[in-house]
């Protein structure tokens, strides 16, 4: 029996889940790996602050205790803002499977580099990978170009209220045209 090509199967839900985790990690790999350095940053001071208090030493105890409280939230930071960018991509794979490759569709998101991962993978999703990189590379982004452009203009933007609210804090995005 030949099925009707318009009907369109629902995949399985544990292979939805599989490919959600696996375009997850995609896009917020430097996220994910800055998580594992927050991790093993925190390890590390926090064995020196317990040796330090071990032979009763606390001023470098103290000290290090509070590195190592700064290290440990780094992991959660990271994982915040990965969850973030999974919300861009789902958006921008959207609005590119609605509208067609339109660099002032992805201008909004170019201004951090996870951003931008997340605005590659679903172009990539999409064969739009070649125009966004070219679209990037002609705006000025390279490899090196890190931190967020917002951070670069005014350091103390990590004070605001509104930068941590759009890059903590993303509104959940319901894909309306795919699975992942």
């Amino acid at each position: 029996m030949i099925k009707d090509p318009s009907v369109i199967e629902k995949p399985l839900r544990g292979t939805i889940l599989y490919n959600q985790f696996v375009h997850y990690v995609k896009i917020g790999a430097f996220l994910h790996l800055m998580s594992l350095l927050g991790l093993a940053l925190f390890l590390t001071s926090f064995k020196v602050s317990l040796f330090y208090f071990g032979h009763q030493q606390t001023g470098p105890g103290y000290f290090w205790a509070l590195v190592s409280l700064c290290f440990f939230t780094v992991p959660f930071f990271a994982q915040f803002d990965a969850y973030g960018r999974y919300q861009n991509y789902k958006q921008v794979k959207d609005v590119l499977f609605e509208m067609g490759y339109d660099r002032r569709l992805i201008k909004p998101f170019m201004h951090s580099k996870c951003q931008r991962d997340a605005v590659i993978v679903a172009a990539q999703d999409l064969n739009h990978q070649k125009e966004v990189k070219d679209f990037f590379y002609a705006m000025g982004y390279r490899r090196i170009h890190i931190l967020p452009d917002a951070f670069n203009r005014n350091p103390l933007v990590l004070l605001s209220k509104h930068f941590w609210k759009r890059i903590l804090f993303t509104e959940y995005y319901q894909l309306r045209n795919f699975y992942w």
